[in-house]
């Protein structure tokens, strides 16, 4: 492997190190305050997920490595520090997750001292369960390259031969956590699998969801096609099979490659001048990682708020539908009231017949009654029909309810239905956890989700840019 010069990563900005740590500070406590004044309060209310913890956002930044087993992941990383840190092979070497960072000494710490460590910000992988922690560890390495970034190098992504074999953690969560958490992510594909596995499919659909502006695909290893003939076959069920697990319109650009090995072009069946610029923009991608640390801080507050702002409509949507349904049964009942009242005060006022008194306060009984029957009636049937509706309650219907003008004339359609993908499960769980009753969502806590999204999100956007 040929070595590149021992320089940090991240200084490839041309303000440096201590002006990306300055930027991301004054971002982060804008975005920090932001969560906490106006977007808190409101997703309390409505059971909406917390805002990210400030360990997940002022930490290090982080470059996430996905791939197939042969991908070249490790590889990859071995190429941007300049050292083998990390085994490779042709066959699956490592089965579990490696943070490499630098520190001041080799050290090698296993995940149960990684979680416990109070200061590493990545405690919160506990919660996935002790074997995550067997196959979790930590690198830390006195070298120059790494300094100011950690790099997360990750199990292969495979096909089980039997499906009922899993891992034994919950692989496409953990990948999800660090995904949220990383400023760059690269999934790598290499030409003996242009293909996607079942897991690489799981990662694409789940855990990279909502995440496509921080993902490099990269197509590895073009240097050893023998023609143009075989890099385009394999470059084009690449496409296809990616057309399928990502839900949209155009795919995003695919990166080529391959690292500079002794051995790189002896197949020399490809021209590799275009996949060494390639190759470098990808180097620059993961060196500007500190600045990427910003727009992904603002990407997420603005995530977050457009999340919040779907959340509480459906469940305003649904608390409007239920409080209309009240009022109309009240209505209702106040017209059977008003009626037997009626009845009753005219049965009351009726001069009784001379020797058949009984029968004057019969009918009085059997108004005040049959107006009692009435109304117990208008209850039960008002039950009836908010359990039937409840019992017959979708979702999506409601999303669709909701959103209707905007699903209709189509230009946000798309968009709206990827958004919902990733607020239907909170949704659910929020009803749950509220046994079906929903707050009715106040004006001014819908101006503060817009005014996140439409004022505070493009200031810092601008604030970013000034860089």
């Amino acid at each position: 492997m040929s070595e590149q010069p021992s320089t940090p990563l991240v200084e490839a900005a041309p303000q440096g190190r201590a002006d990306a740590a300055a930027l991301v500070a004054q971002v982060e406590a804008r975005a920090r305050a932001l969560y906490e004044q106006e977007l808190d309060p409101v997703g309390r209310r409505f059971e909406f997920e917390a805002a990210p913890p400030p360990s997940e956002t002022s930490g290090l930044p982080m470059v996430l490595f996905l791939g197939n087993h042969s991908s070249g992941k490790s590889s990859f990383i071995n190429w941007l520090v300049g050292e083998e840190l990390q085994r490779t092979g042709i066959a699956p070497i490592d089965d579990g997750f490696t943070i490499i960072t630098h520190g001041p000494d080799d050290a090698v710490l296993d995940g149960a001292a990684v979680v416990t460590n109070p200061t590493f910000p990545w405690g919160d992988l506990s919660r996935f369960g002790p074997t995550l922690l067997n196959h979790l560890k930590l690198r830390l390495r006195p070298q120059k390259a790494l300094e100011g970034i950690a790099l997360v190098d990750s199990p292969g992504m495979i096909d089980a031969a039997d499906a009922k074999v899993t891992r034994g953690y919950n692989f496409t969560g953990v990948v999800r956590w660090f995904a949220e958490r990383a400023d760059v992510i690269l999934l790598l594909f290499d030409p003996d699998k242009p293909g996607t596995t079942g897991e690489t499919l799981s990662v694409l659909t789940e855990s990279l969801s909502g995440l496509e502006h921080k993902l490099l695909i990269i197509f590895n290893k073009v240097d050893r096609f023998d023609t143009m003939r075989d890099y385009a076959r394999a470059y084009g069920a690449l496409c296809w099979n990616l057309s399928k697990a990502i839900p949209r319109k155009d795919l995003p650009h695919i990166f080529n490659t391959y690292l500079p090995t002794p051995e790189a072009g002896q197949h020399k069946g490809v021209p590799l001048d275009d996949f060494d610029k390639q190759r470098e923009e990808v180097r620059q991608e993961v060196r500007r990682a500190p600045f990427r640390r910003v727009d992904n801080i603002i990407s997420r507050l603005y995530q977050h708020a457009r999340r919040m702002r779907m959340h509480v409509l459906v469940l305003d949507r649904l608390a409007r539908m239920r409080r209309r349904l009240t009022l109309r049964y009240v209505g209702i009942a106040l017209v059977v009231l008003l009626l037997g009242v009626a009845l009753t005060f005219g049965a009351w006022s009726l001069p009784p017949t001379e020797g058949h008194e009984g029968h004057h306060w019969n009918l009085i009984a059997g108004t005040v009654l049959g107006t009692l029957v009435l109304l117990l009636g208008t209850i039960g049937l008002y039950a009836w029909d908010r359990h039937a509706k409840q019992r017959d309650l979708s979702l999506d219907d409601l999303f669709r309810r909701t959103y209707a003008r905007e699903l209709t004339l189509g230009d946000q359609a798309e968009d709206l239905e990827a958004l919902w993908a990733t607020v239907k499960d909170r949704v659910r769980r929020a009803l749950e956890a509220r046994q079906g009753v929903t707050p009715v969502a106040w004006r001014t806590e819908l101006k503060r989700l817009d005014r996140v999204i439409e004022k505070e999100v493009p200031e810092l956007r601008a604030q970013a840019s000034r860089r």
